[in-house]
């Protein structure tokens, strides 16, 4: 059993270093987070070896220690498949999700409340467009998916307004929210439908910023109990609907829902990750 522990340890090492040979090579150098992939590499090949080393040094301070961190990689992959589990369940790139209002009712999964699959998508009052990176003045894969769903929603839905959010970063020529308004201008939509929201530069302000826009310019949609009362769809990419829905019911959003757009396949483990690590410590700590 220590063998197989052994061999599996630096294979998943080996495995890691690669992918992130593989993620910075196809989405550049400063990839978000990349690093994670080189420390896991690295401590599952120093695990493999400390395992081999056990087998000819038998010496109890070291088995202690190979023992405890098997123990929290162990808890670790038992935490990623749990909050992964919510994340992954966002991938339909149709209709629209919720949270389950029976969960919420019962009073249970309020840590990871579950998202519900929908496959009508009914008439929102607004749509919450996220921003993604800009190159140049061009929309990023990503954010293009996200516009392409957006439009594909406008189209059937012509009164809803959808809100562009994001700010410029300092490698965007503009902002996220001027790149997606024109990049759906040219699509069709009208212009007195697109509201751009361009301040925010996270996720949280992206809603935060948003929530200020829609009761500003509704009155329909004035706090009543710390809750904004009209329907609002975010649209985001498959992967990071979970955590973005999770910061909309808590900006106040009481009804909200979630359109999911493709995403490259090749990045979902390492974007998948990074949710995973950021709903975690949100949960936790915000």
């Amino acid at each position: 059993m220590k063998h197989v522990f052994e061999i599996g340890c630096l294979s998943l090492g080996i495995l890691c270093l690669f992918y992130y040979v593989g993620i910075v090579s196809y989405a550049g150098l400063t990839t978000s987070f990349a690093w994670i992939w080189i420390l896991g590499g690295a401590v599952l090949i120093a695990l493999g070896g400390g395992l081999r080393y056990l087998e000819k040094h038998p010496e109890r301070f070291l088995r202690f220690v190979t023992d405890v961190v098997l123990a929290l990689l162990f808890l670790a992959l038992v935490i990623v498949l749990i909050i992964g589990s919510r994340v992954f369940s966002a991938m339909r790139t149709n209709g629209l999700y919720t949270f389950s209002s029976a969960a919420s009712e019962e009073g249970h999964g309020k840590f990871l409340p579950q998202l519900v699959w929908s496959d009508t998508e009914e008439n929102l009052d607004y749509l919450i467009v996220l921003g993604a990176q800009v190159r140049g003045t061009k929309p990023s894969r990503a954010l293009r998916k996200r516009l392409e769903r957006a439009a594909a929603y406008a189209e059937e839905h012509p009164d809803t307004i959808l809100i562009l959010s994001g700010g410029q970063g300092a490698d965007e020529d503009i902002s996220e929210a001027e790149c997606m308004y024109r990049y759906l201008v040219d699509a069709g939509i009208a212009e007195d439908r697109l509201v751009k929201e361009e301040d925010s530069t996270s996720t949280q302000e992206n809603l935060k910023d948003s929530a200020a826009i829609i009761c500003e310019i509704d009155e329909a949609a004035a706090v009543s109990e710390g809750e904004i009362r009209v329907s609002v769809g975010v649209v985001t990419s498959n992967f990071h609907l979970y955590r973005a829905l999770l910061y909309a019911k808590k900006q106040g959003f009481a009804d909200v829902s979630g359109l999911s757009a493709a995403s490259d396949i090749g990045m979902l483990p390492h974007n998948g990750l990074r949710e995973i690590c950021a709903i975690l410590v949100n949960r936790l700590f915000l």
